[in-house]
């Protein structure tokens, strides 16, 4: 709310200033885990050692310690155990709580710089650099050097340190899109597969699927489009997330802003002709049509989850949001009579948006707390997870297990290695190993090297871009979906209909804005929010222009223009200092 405004403006200040007279909360918080018990004395090296872990790239209510095939080498290797902390929703409320009470994890995740800001700011992150010796799959691995090195110039605070290193680094994934429209195939199928020419078709082409699909085989209604807020930081981030299906960025730069990778422009999205006001009017629209699940505005991630799990919504924006409707064992999509799954149906006049090649890493990184009483246990785990060799182990699972080389060489997944794969969440790894497949990376989530960097021996690191996992194990319903697109892959597709836009580091090399800018954009934010949402479940047309003009008015009032001639300036340094590394 507006009244807010001044308890926002002085954030950074609290956080800091309240550390020392937290005590209370640190104990509620439960402080730094380090040691086989909280208070103990440093372990010796063959005493076990537990390290608490705040990973915020992991949208995940699960805590605890770290079980499953990959938390047995780390034990092995290393006698080290790892705490999760859950992180759900309100990370970065939970993240201030951490920073105010000076208790941060041994482990932190951050998922934005801004993030990663404010725990400098406090003075509460250890500087890696000064540990060279105990980090040396970081300082001596060669793909890691220039993220480190722009890390140390630019995201440092001025100090020329390493803080944070950045995750991901490495060539863009083959094939792998992170915004994609997907449709319920089956559902589609019946449609008669109408062709989709501009992001508007879908309303039409889901409401006939809705049609012939009103309830999933349980008796549960289904909803053409579903939401959540969770992610909301400065707009309505999953319906301003549409923009990537025509390579416009409303994240990275800024929530506030639209940066369209292709022309290289940025502007507010507040503009009258911005694409955020066709978003959110797509989604009135589907509101006004009794298509949007009324439960948008105010359900949970994991909430969504359940009901795309379940079959429930007929479109999906995240090429991973499907729940678990598209595993296996589900039952769909190799269903001999009717395949099924949410399946990639692109409009014509799309340019789904390619990340960049992550020269310097992405900009989600990982650090240890500065209280953290093992400091050189915490930095053995770093080094650990940004192995390359270790990394091969995580995204893949051990070999002779998931996987093997065969005769010439070639790493190759093995049939039960895609039962495993395919079923990631299920506890059917080759029993000598044990656990789920997605025990090797679902709580970390990114890893120091981008899965399609490629090894020593020729091959990427990550078994989804081997030659022959390209076009192996395909599914009954990719297949009737490639049939379709009439090619082997969706990249493919894209490429051969000019449909790509790929994006430019320059994306992950915004600083993070001051503390009189950072009350502006928090006080825009939250109107943007707060209207955004207004505006979907308006009662008409004339309402949703009305409730427009005021939410600009009212953002004009706190700054706008200034946060926008701010992003605009960062954005055309941005692009002057990726040049030096693309």
């Amino acid at each position: 709310m507006l009244d807010r405004k001044q308890q926002i403006k002085k954030e950074r200040v609290w956080l800091m200033r309240t550390a020392a007279l937290a005590g209370a909360l640190t104990l509620a918080l439960g402080g730094c885990a380090s040691g086989e018990k909280q208070g103990a004395s440093a372990a010796s090296a063959e005493q076990e050692v537990i390290l608490s872990a705040f990973v915020q790239q992991a949208v995940t209510s699960d805590s605890g310690i770290w079980e499953g095939w990959a938390a047995q080498k780390l034990y092995n290797d290393t006698n080290l155990k790892v705490d999760f902390y859950a992180t759900g929703t309100e990370v970065e409320q939970k993240l201030k709580q951490y920073i105010a009470a000076g208790t941060l994890p041994d482990i932190i995740g951050f998922k934005d710089l801004d993030q990663a800001q404010l725990a400098m700011d406090a003075g509460l992150l250890v500087p890696l650099d000064e540990y060279k010796d105990k980090l040396p799959a970081i300082f001596g691995t060669e793909e890691y050097q220039s993220a480190i090195s722009y890390s140390m110039e630019n995201t440092s605070n001025n100090t020329g340190k390493l803080y944070i290193m950045p995750t991901s680094v490495g060539p863009v994934s083959y094939n792998a899109y992170n915004w994609v429209p997907m449709l319920q195939w089956d559902a589609y199928k019946q449609a008669g597969m109408p062709k989709i020419n501009t992001l508007e078709d879908y309303l039409d082409v889901v409401e006939k699927m809705v049609e012939l699909k009103p309830y999933t085989d349980s008796g549960e209604k289904v909803y053409g489009f579903s939401l959540f807020s969770d992610w909301d930081k400065y707009s309505a981030l999953e319906i301003a997330a549409l923009s990537y299906f025509y390579g416009i960025d409303t994240e990275y730069v800024s929530p506030l802003m639209e940066t369209n990778v292709v022309t290289k422009e940025t502007n507010c999205i507040l503009r009258e002709d911005s694409f955020y006001k066709r978003a959110l009017r797509f989604y009135f629209m589907a509101n006004q049509r009794g298509l949007l699940d009324p439960d948008s505005m105010t359900q949970s991630y994991s909430s969504l989850d359940k009901k795309f799990s379940e079959g429930r919504i007929m479109f999906s924006w995240f090429s991973w949001l499907s729940g678990t409707y598209n595993i296996d064992s589900s039952g769909h999509v190799n269903n001999a009579q009717r395949p099924d799954g949410y399946a990639n149906v692109p409009a014509g006049d799309m340019k789904i948006y390619e990340a960049p090649d992550q020269i310097i890493g992405r900009n989600w990184y990982f650090a240890i707390s500065k209280n953290c009483r093992e400091i050189d246990k915490a930095c053995e785990f770093l080094n650990w997870i940004y192995d390359p060799e270790v990394e091969r182990y995580l995204y893949n699972g051990p070999e002779g297990g998931v996987w093997n080389y065969n005769e010439d060489g070639e790493p190759v997944v093995t049939e039960e290695g895609w039962h495993v794969i395919n079923n990631k969440a299920e506890d059917i790894m080759p029993v000598r190993w044990g656990g789920a497949f997605q025990d090797g990376t679902y709580l970390l989530n990114a890893l120091g090297l981008q899965a399609s960097t490629i090894m020593d021996d020729g091959y990427t690191i990550g078994y989804r871009y081997w030659p022959s996992s390209l076009n192996a194990n395909a599914t009954l319903m990719q297949k009737e979906v490639n049939e379709m697109l009439g090619t082997d892959t969706l990249a493919e597709y894209l490429y051969k209909n000019d449909m790509v836009a790929k994006s430019t580091i320059a994306v992950n090399m915004i600083p993070p804005a001051s503390d009189e800018m950072e009350t502006r954009i928090n006080a825009i934010g939250e109107i943007v929010r707060d209207y955004s949402w207004q505006m979907v479940y308006a009662k008409d047309n004339t309402e949703f222009e009305s409730l427009w003009t005021v939410m600009v008015e009212k953002a004009e009032k706190q700054g706008l223009y200034d946060v926008e001639s701010y992003y605009k300036n960062a954005w055309e340094n941005a692009l002057t200092k990726a040049a030096e590394y693309e």
